[in-house]
């Protein structure tokens, strides 16, 4: 079976194996008991902030989607490829978001325990880990993931806004991971 050597397909395919093997911790809001969990289905969707926005707000309209919408993984579009080499099928730097529900009203140390440790940090891991394996992607010998990572605490308690200045409905804490590179090798036959 040939797989898409297409970015948005690739990733896709990497969301979905990195909700299999992880594991978070989620805590009641309201009694403080904490369990651990297998990672529940990531929602994965891709576009620009603008859209993002949109398709968490659509999810919000019913208790299912509401559900559905996190954890989430936001792959931002457009980005460029580099098509122009025999040696890989493109390269490009992408940009994405992992991103979890969060509360108003907790403090910083209560979003590092909560939504970092707890569920960002675990699943920022295993998706390195996924995009390793996934065999359409090259990390090169060494297989580092080269990005910028930022643990973003302001979203929560002051908002995320799109593009166009228009907030989140609701407070999340996120992960940016910038300047991802990824190198999409060749189809072969296997």
């Amino acid at each position: 079976m040939n797989r898409s050597r297409e970015i948005i397909e690739i990733f896709r395919d990497v969301v979905e194996a990195t909700a299999r093997n992880c594991n978070i911790v989620v805590t009641q809001f309201h009694s403080g008991e904490s369990m651990e969990i297998a990672c529940p289905e990531i929602n994965y969707t891709f576009g620009n902030s603008r859209y993002v926005k949109d398709s968490l707000d659509e999810l919000s309209k019913t208790p299912k989607g509401n559900e559905q919408k996190f954890p989430l993984i936001a792959l931002f579009c457009p980005f460029q490829e580099q098509r122009n080499s025999p040696d890989y099928f493109s390269k490009a730097t992408v940009n994405i978001i992992i991103a979890c529900s969060t509360s108003k009203e907790w403090s910083n140390e209560q979003r590092l325990e909560l939504s970092f440790q707890n569920i960002l940090r675990p699943i920022y891991n295993r998706l390195l880990e996924a995009l390793k394996e996934d065999g359409r992607l090259d990390f090169g010998y060494d297989e580092v993931v080269k990005h910028r990572y930022s643990e973003n605490y302001s979203y929560g308690r002051y908002g995320a806004h799109d593009g166009t200045g228009d907030a989140v409905s609701e407070p999340i804490d996120a992960i940016n991971i910038t300047n991802l590179e990824l190198t999409i090798t060749n189809q072969t036959c296997r």
